[in-house]
């Protein structure tokens, strides 16, 4: 079997990122790191990853610049927040682990986990050799493959 590839975004140095990549690294996935910091993500790139997502998990409320331009008081239509989230790499929350049809925001190691289909401690999960899972199991990834929750 192929190993498993995502790419992860972050920005800086994070002990948290830094956790969260040592976690899905130990799992045997295999991760295309871009730092957007020194690599920021065009409006273009931004617009595409984002896709139908709501908006707001993307949104880093933590950052200064999230009060410095009052998305806490309003928030901006869509297109404005993707144009000061491409000029404002604070204002991306991170880390962002992509797959190719899956998206998840943040260090939650049990989204991130369900996502890849890894153990929430970092290994492969236990299955069937197929790794289809039991019907139940099949339907639940089918369901979060398409509305990306």
């Amino acid at each position: 079997m192929a190993p498993k590839r995502a790419k992860f975004y972050t920005y800086g140095h994070d002990t948290l990122c830094v956790e969260t990549k040592e976690f899905i690294e130990n799992a045997g996935v295999i991760l295309d790191i871009r730092d957007i910091e020194k690599q920021p993500l065009t409006v273009d790139e931004l617009a595409h990853l984002v896709g139908h997502i709501d908006i707001t998990h993307f949104l880093n409320n933590l950052s200064e610049s999230y009060t410095k331009y009052r998305i806490d008081k309003n928030l901006p239509p869509r297109e404005k927040i993707i144009e000061l989230m491409a000029q404002d790499h604070t204002l991306i929350r991170r880390p962002i682990v992509q797959t190719s049809r899956l998206v998840t925001v943040g260090c939650d190691k049990r989204k991130i986990a369900e996502m890849l289909q890894i153990s929430a401690n970092g290994s492969e999960p236990r299955g069937d050799a197929s790794g289809l899972g039991n019907r139940k199991n099949r339907n639940h990834r089918e369901t979060v493959a398409s509305t990306g929750k």
